[in-house]
């Protein structure tokens, strides 16, 4: 065996044994010792765990469970397990006790497997989740047995209805909640953002769910021409970024930061995504581009508001939204624009 050989398969055993088993396996144990202290600290109380580790539009959609457990259980402690880019919603988040951090999933999977929670809910789906280096899914054996999968989960209701069926908890129509700080509140404040603006989210995580590039390019030009400037929020930006009105916040603040600028906004236009769960959280109107996703012709993510009268559903057919044309989307643009205006 040639030396680059050797380094080579030792670097892929490092990875897949040492990084991708035994660190998620000490984190796993590390969070167990946790449960077991917080258990012998508090006899009298059932300590309860949840499993929701991501998405983040996931994750606010299912916020109404974490007040329905705490109601369930009021003498109790709640965990709730999620990954690090997404903790700040269950930190902020009165009804949880304690946030436990997901640096891995093989961690979620031992921890789904080997619990020492009194009661445990584990929200996510089968078949949803792969652990690439050992080919291990996260499993929901109460899923399965609901026949609950991937591939069809919207036919059973929206995210949170989903997300309480996987779990066992009782269903709910709640808008989700999220819980945003002073500071964050003060952090906006500073930015010295438009009175009059609209917020926009362009990107989701899947190409087909998205409106192409030059639409909402033409879109801010024309809610400019009204005297609207449009706001961007997400990760990353693709559009012109010197059109007039324009102003770029993707990447620069928080999720919650995020959250408090589109409840500031006159009303939210974007795509399937996170942001447009937190623009029904935050209770701002929303315009919202879908069409047909994967499996799913038609479906509704949201509870609350967005299933009811705060937001409109722009389709066009069985299209996906990729292929929605520019002026079905402008023609609810402005009729919501001259009522908004009128009343």
């Amino acid at each position: 065996m040639g030396i680059q050989r050797f380094i080579d398969l030792w670097k892929h055993r490092y990875n897949k044994y040492i990084l991708q088993q035994y660190v998620p396996a000490w984190r796993f144990i590390q969070s167990y010792l946790l449960v077991r202290w917080v258990k012998l600290n508090n006899p009298k109380k059932q300590i309860i765990g949840v499993l929701l580790a991501e998405h983040f539009g996931d994750i606010v959609a299912a916020e109404p469970l974490s007040r329905i457990i705490k109601q369930k259980y009021p003498n109790s402690k709640v965990f709730w397990i999620v990954r690090k880019p997404f903790r700040e919603l269950i930190d902020s988040n009165p009804n949880i006790d304690y946030t436990i951090e997901e640096t891995n999933l093989y961690q979620s999977i031992l921890t789904s497997r080997h619990h020492n929670f009194d009661i445990f809910y584990n929200l996510h789906m089968p078949e949803l989740r792969l652990h690439i280096p050992t080919l291990t899914f996260l499993t929901n054996p109460y899923a399965e047995q609901l026949g609950i999968h991937v591939k069809n989960y919207f036919e059973f209701g929206n995210l949170l209805e989903v997300f309480a069926k996987v779990g066992g908890l009782p269903l709910s129509q709640e808008t989700p909640k999220v819980y945003i700080s002073e500071n964050d509140k003060q952090k906006i404040d500073q930015q010295a953002l438009p009175q009059k603006f609209v917020a926009i989210h362009c990107h989701s995580n899947f190409s087909p769910k998205d409106w192409q590039t030059y639409h909402w390019e033409n879109l801010i030009q024309r809610l400019y021409t009204l005297g609207y400037h449009v706001v961007e929020v997400g990760l990353k930006s693709s559009l012109n970024q010197s059109l007039p009105g324009y102003i770029n916040c993707c990447g620069k603040f928080s999720l919650l930061q995020t959250a408090e600028i589109i409840r500031r906004a006159q009303f939210f236009m974007g795509v399937d995504s996170g942001p447009a769960h937190l623009a029904n959280a935050v209770g701002t109107y929303g315009l919202l581009l879908f069409g047909k996703f994967v499996h799913f012709d038609k479906y509704l993510p949201y509870s609350g508001g967005y299933a009811t009268n705060n937001a409109i559903m722009i389709t066009d057919g069985q299209k996906p939204c990729a292929d929605l044309p520019f002026e079905v989307v402008w023609d609810v643009v402005e009729k919501h624009i001259q009522s908004t205006s009128k009343s």
